[in-house]
């Protein structure tokens, strides 16, 4: 039956560019108003909802590398950090008290308390001390870090334990910088 027209209009996706606007505006405004997590429980939202500005932040080791660490609480669209600024920037929105914006993962990897395995909300540090990256754990075997200009981005912890070592960087080792 040529020239019929078809009976139900193919279906069109919805928009949802107003749901990622509202996502943005939720991790921004409301998620540090959440005294009741965790600490750790909070660094791991905070990660998350970083997720969504993958790559519309900036990598950066030069002295604008604080810049994310004097925002306000989710402000992440912009922002200049390099993988310990990214951490310590966490840590201190949700309260940690120790770190400083002149943090490197040095300075870290020697702060908090050192964990035998890896819980939500911890830092697992790669290579050997003083370390040559960071990121921060959300599950027992994915971690988030920033370390390149198309980050903050998640990956395996094996990935990321094999990366380094396939670059003669081996070892590492977990910190709860909330302790």
């Amino acid at each position: 039956m040529p020239g019929n027209p078809a009976p139900n209009p193919p279906v069109t996706a919805p928009d949802t560019s107003w749901y990622a606007r509202y996502r943005r505006w939720w991790w921004a405004n409301v998620l540090h108003r959440l005294p009741r997590l965790s600490k750790r429980r909070r660094i791991v939202a905070y990660a998350k909802a970083s997720l969504h500005y993958h790559g519309r932040m900036v990598y950066s080791e030069a002295a604008n590398r604080s810049e994310l660490f004097h925002r306000k609480p989710g402000r992440f669209a912009g922002a200049h950090a390099d993988c310990s600024q990214y951490s310590a920037s966490l840590c201190r929105w949700v309260g940690v008290r120790g770190v400083t914006d002149t943090d490197w993962t040095g300075t870290l990897g020697q702060k908090g308390k050192r964990l035998d395995r890896p819980v939500p909300g911890c830092f697992v540090f790669f290579g050997p001390a003083p370390y040559v990256h960071m990121a921060v754990m959300v599950d027992g075997h994915d971690a988030i870090g920033f370390g390149s200009q198309a980050a903050p981005d998640a990956s395996s912890l094996i990935g990321l334990i094999a990366y380094f070592n396939s670059r003669g960087k081996p070892g590492h080792a977990f910190r709860d910088l909330t302790r």
